[in-house]
């Protein structure tokens, strides 16, 4: 019996979910100026306007962030979309590079819920055996989601961002909406303060 990767995501993101709700509230970990590293999975899926159908994939990315306060956090970011359609025998893939700006809330709990928002460019590229044409574009985002705290300095984050990408294709403009579910494990280190367990 096959598992599909969009069944074992969703699996994922419900049980941080469920975690999320019964866990016990304890003192946070996030510390002013603390370093924190991510890998992420996760899927998304894509309406393309003015004409284009929806597509739907799993993704790839990784993060470096600083907290300058317990709720302000400022993160660089990079995602890989090997994007799940082919025209031709052309296939495409997406490579976004960007930066974000995180706010979290009630800095008191070890479960912190957080608003997102993002900006940053992205290169999309088209294949045909050994030939590759490249083509840049922007886009912006934003969102939310929940850092769990699984011990002292790691634990696990399920978050849903919502994405605009703009492209501009030797004189047509093409218009992303992307709907982005991803679950990530992140690690912090350093910072101020005192850690409570």
């Amino acid at each position: 019996m096959e598992i599909s990767f969009k069944k074992v995501l969703a699996g994922l993101f419900f049980s941080a979910i469920f975690l999320l709700i019964v866990s016990a509230p304890a003192r946070t970990q996030v510390l002013a100026r603390s370093g924190e590293v991510a890998g992420t999975v996760g899927y998304d899926h894509t309406v393309y306007s003015p004409s284009g159908g929806p597509t739907s994939t799993h993704f790839f990315g990784a993060s470096g962030g600083y907290n300058l306060t317990p709720q302000v956090t400022v993160l660089g970011e990079y995602k890989y979309d090997p994007l799940n359609f082919s025209e031709g025998g052309i296939t495409y893939h997406d490579q976004l590079f960007g930066g974000a700006a995180r706010y979290n809330f009630l800095s008191s709990e070890r479960i912190v819920p957080f608003a997102v928002a993002g900006v940053g460019s992205f290169r999309m590229t088209a294949s045909e055996g050994s030939l590759s044409v490249s083509n840049n574009g922007y886009y912006f985002n934003f969102g939310g989601g929940a850092s769990i705290y699984l011990a002292r300095n790691w634990g696990v984050r399920p978050e849903y961002r919502w994405e605009r990408q703009h492209d501009d294709l030797t004189g047509m403009v093409a218009i992303g909406h992307v709907s982005n579910l991803s679950a990530s494990i992140f690690y912090q280190f350093g910072g101020r303060g005192k850690r409570k367990n």
